[in-house]
């Protein structure tokens, strides 16, 4: 085997060895994030998602799997709502210029953000009914706690 053959077989081997590594890794590490990391709903209302810490193993994973459940339809209506948040906006710019229109938009889109907000509300708890005292005591106080203060929300806890 010539000289140069020998030191393309290496490179070669070299080179599949860590593009090799780099998949596994990538792979290893794709799938420690993704079973880390709560649902794209979750992130974005982080205290509900996180009052599951407070129930048993068996509770939180029902909880989980209802937010899952709703959140799916949820964030296709939020998607909905950003878009003609952003159509709405677009309106500013249009002449003539009708600012009750751009009000009236943006107040449709207020009320069906606040409607979809009281579905998982009201999800929650429904789920709660099915709750010992004990355990909706947990799931109260763990829903109305600050992410990371630990200090209630409302109106006597802090801003």
């Amino acid at each position: 085997m010539s000289r140069r053959t020998q030191i393309v077989l290496f490179v070669s081997l070299a080179l599949n060895l860590f593009l090799i590594g780099g998949v596994v890794g990538g792979l290893v590490v794709g799938q420690r994030l993704r079973s880390d990391r709560p649902p794209p709903m979750a992130r974005m209302n982080q205290p509900v998602w996180a009052a599951a810490e407070a129930l048993s193993p068996e509770q939180a994973r029902a909880y989980r799997t209802m937010l899952r459940g709703e959140g799916m339809e949820a964030r296709a209506n939020m998607r909905q709502m950003r878009e003609a948040r952003t159509q709405a906006w677009g309106t500013l710019g249009a002449e003539p210029f009708d600012p009750a229109l751009s009000k009236h938009k943006l107040a449709e889109i207020r009320s069906r953000e606040a409607a979809t907000r009281g579905e998982i509300d009201a999800r929650i708890v429904d789920f709660a009914a099915g709750l010992t005292p004990g355990e909706r005591r947990k799931l109260a106080k763990a829903l109305a706690e600050r992410p990371g203060h630990g200090q209630p929300q409302g109106p006597n806890g802090p801003r």
